[in-house]
């Protein structure tokens, strides 16, 4: 591992170490975005987040009895989701341990401890054997992987021939790469995804677009607003002030960024 995925592996392992529990409490435990299906759609941002894991789950396609690997967990949420509607086992790694002991607890409370797991480790450095999986999915983790190459590499390595991979990921949109203002993420253009899973040993079977999908409609801003601003004291111990003030403004879309598009890929391990 270089010195700059070591980096941004701890640093992103710190953010969500102070992150996720409070998002959890205030935000239903989802950690990725929504899907709202239009305009006229006024789903809450909870409703829209499992919207958007139901549509994961549909491309993975899981048979029961199967493995799967989620890669970049969270708190664990997709996985109680997917394990609930599919009788297959789950392991989920993340790089950061608040996140492990948070989702092993939550995994315990369901009575499913059984068939998901939780571990700590790096998505670029899998502590698993050769094809030991039967599908896997990076939902909205692949975006803080600095070597997206590698941790595509990793995830085939860990298939086995034939597995579905799901994929859900920001990406910027040509001369729009807003991820050099942020830190912790690295995006890349819509058009690079297919030549890196080909050269990772998958054939891509579906890439979608859903970037409509993803913007929150004023309403469901209004009441994301109403919420950080009875939760605000912590929202700027985990945030700072300036961006607190700036998600507070009515006047400004803060909850989108120029450029950023989000994409859903399915593919399949040759």
């Amino acid at each position: 591992m270089t010195a700059t995925n070591e980096s941004n592996s701890e640093a992103v392992a710190e953010l969500y170490d102070s992150f996720s529990e409070f998002h959890a409490r205030i935000c239903d435990s989802n950690l990725h975005l929504g899907y709202w299906a239009d305009s006229a759609d006024h789903s809450t941002f909870q409703a829209a987040t499992e919207h958007l894991t139901a549509l994961m789950v549909e491309r993975l396609a899981p048979l029961a009895g199967q493995r799967v690997l989620d890669i970049g967990c969270g708190i664990g949420q997709p996985a109680f989701h997917l394990a609930g509607g599919h009788a297959v086992e789950i392991v989920g790694v993340s790089v950061s341990r608040r996140q492990i002991e948070h989702a092993s607890a939550r995994a315990r409370e369901l009575r499913l401890a059984d068939r998901v797991h939780f571990e700590l480790a790096d998505a670029q450095h899998l502590p698993y054997p050769d094809e030991s999986f039967d599908a896997g999915w990076f939902f909205e983790s692949l975006i803080h992987m600095p070597d997206k190459a590698l941790a595509l590499r990793e995830a085939g390595r860990v298939l086995r021939p034939g597995a579905r991979l799901a994929i859900a990921d920001m990406f910027h949109e040509p001369g729009e790469d807003w991820s050099a203002i942020h830190p912790l993420v690295t995006a890349i253009p819509l058009d690079a995804y297919e030549p890196m899973l080909a050269a990772a040993g998958f054939d891509v079977l579906d890439i979608t677009d859903i970037t409509p999908h993803i913007r929150v409609p004023e309403p469901v801003r209004h009441g994301l607003r109403a919420m950080m601003l009875e939760h605000r004291a912590e929202w700027v111990d985990i945030a700072g002030e300036e961006v607190v003030r700036a998600l507070l403004d009515p006047e400004t879309d803060t909850f989108y960024t120029p450029g950023l598009g989000y994409v859903l890929i399915t593919a399949r391990r040759r």
